[in-house]
């Protein structure tokens, strides 16, 4: 809400009361005013599960979204949360005046669902195909900075990333995210400048560890020597081309409870075979065995099985643990077969290659490391309720030291545990035409400003 809804805000002296004064020249899109009476009855409607809110569960700290005047609303909470004030983003008012009689779960009875008309932003939706495009045209109500300097927008479904890049390098299209692979051929366009930053979203690649009794990873000397055996810098080298940074922490280093205090398990084979040995694998002929003179052997899944990243990955990660002797099996699913089998509450796997986006709010972790939510977000099993307790108390003060001691002391205990291997954080990058202008991509990303570009007159 701040800045950009709201002129100022108050919290009560128990922390439980939220008071946001609304700038007094919001619109919708039709020119209708936008109050804080939307914002209540668009609360009202989330909170019936019949309407199937896909973020009703990130909204339990609310005890009631009020109302008091057009101007002001009041949000309480259950209980002090200092990552309510993220969180109420997730709150976007619908126009009680074009919804209140339509239902939120039937698209057919309700087209607004999939193609508002009367919207809040900069830009409109006016045509769109599925798996296709979207064409977007300029609110003129817009009440932020008036109507975005270019009218019209036409945002392709492009499935394949190399043909989007052909198309972006011939001009076709204006603008498309850049890949490592095309990066250096991309700088030499001369219809194009190629902006690259570190976003706090920041997408994390890592190892995901089966913890589950049974399984190999379950012994933390198994977990802490594929910690050693990898080379992160060699897969960071070989997958992003350099263009990503090594992480070694649930958080990149852009996010505010970012902590550089935490074991970052460097390159160490000869670490990795010691810690082997402690959890009863000997090295013989090359190979990793047990007591009864078994190769110890992972099972590596990813998906989709068409993602390249991916199978590159892979291959570095059977060939650098194969230099220990581990056999890894690599199974590459197509990406319905993969959700079901990574987030299976009997999984086959004892590895997994994923990818998160990191949020600027550090507190929007905490669901993956519940036990409650095994196995579809805490997929790898990993209990440990002192975490738990610290997230616990990070989330009931608003004091960011404290804040930012707890995550800290967060990142230090999942590290030293290991239910993931921390790889890398990659790099943004993104193409746009010459004839954009005004573009200044900051740690927030690169569209936070996309009203304000321009066309450049040839």
């Amino acid at each position: 809400l701040i800045p950009n809804w709201a002129e100022s805000y108050t919290i009560s002296d128990d922390g439980l009361t939220f008071t946001f004064i609304l700038r007094d020249d919001l619109k919708w899109s039709d020119g209708e005013p936008l109050t804080a009476f939307d914002y209540e009855w668009t609360y009202e409607q989330a909170v019936k599960p019949e309407n199937g809110y896909p973020y009703l569960s990130q909204l339990e700290f609310i005890e009631s979204v009020k109302a008091v005047d057009a101007q002001t609303l009041e949000i309480n909470l259950t209980e002090v949360y200092a990552p309510a004030l993220g969180q109420v983003d997730l709150l976007t008012p619908l126009p009680k005046h074009i919804w209140e009689n339509l239902p939120w779960d039937d698209p057919e009875k309700n087209p607004e669902i999939l193609s508002p008309s009367v919207v809040s932003g900069p830009y409109k939706l006016v045509e769109w195909q599925r798996d296709q495009y979207a064409i977007f045209e300029a609110n003129e109500n817009y009440w932020y900075h008036g109507a975005p300097n270019i009218e019209r927008q036409i945002i392709e479904i492009v499935p394949d990333g190399d043909v989007a890049y052909q198309m972006f390098k011939s001009g076709e299209i204006d603008t498309t995210d850049i890949t490592p692979e095309n990066l250096e051929d991309a700088k030499q366009l001369d219809n194009a400048t190629i902006y690259e930053w570190w976003s706090v979203s920041a997408s994390i690649s890592f190892v995901g560890l089966n913890m589950r009794e049974g399984f190999p990873t379950s012994d933390i000397n198994v977990r802490h020597a594929l910690n050693y055996a990898l080379d992160k810098d060699l897969l960071t080298e070989e997958v992003m081309l350099g263009q990503a940074q090594r992480v070694c922490s649930i958080y990149p280093e852009t996010n505010w409870a970012f902590t550089s205090d935490v074991p970052c398990y460097d390159f160490d084979p000869d670490k990795a075979i010691e810690l082997l040995a402690e959890a009863g694998y000997t090295l013989q002929d090359d190979k990793m065995v047990d007591e009864n003179g078994e190769q110890l052997t992972l099972n590596l899944l990813y998906g989709p099985n068409t993602n390249q990243t991916r199978e590159l990955m892979a291959v570095i990660i059977q060939d650098e643990l194969g230099k220990i002797g581990i056999n890894v099996e690599i199974q590459a699913l197509e990406w319905a077969s993969f959700l079901e089998e990574f987030r299976s509450a009997e999984p086959t796997w004892d590895l997994v290659l994923l990818s998160i986006n990191s949020t600027p709010e550090p507190h929007t972790s905490f669901p993956w490391w519940l036990e409650e939510n095994i196995p579809e977000m805490n997929f790898s099993a990993y209990i440990n309720k002192d975490i738990e307790q610290l997230f616990d108390e990070a989330g009931a003060t608003y004091d960011i030291d404290v804040r930012k001691e707890k995550y800290g002391e967060i990142q230090q205990i999942i590290a030293e545990d290991s239910p993931r291997i921390f790889l890398f954080f990659s790099k943004s990058r993104s193409g746009q035409n010459n004839r954009i202008k005004g573009i200044e991509p900051t740690r927030l990303g690169i569209g936070w400003n996309a009203e304000e570009w321009y066309i450049e007159e040839e």
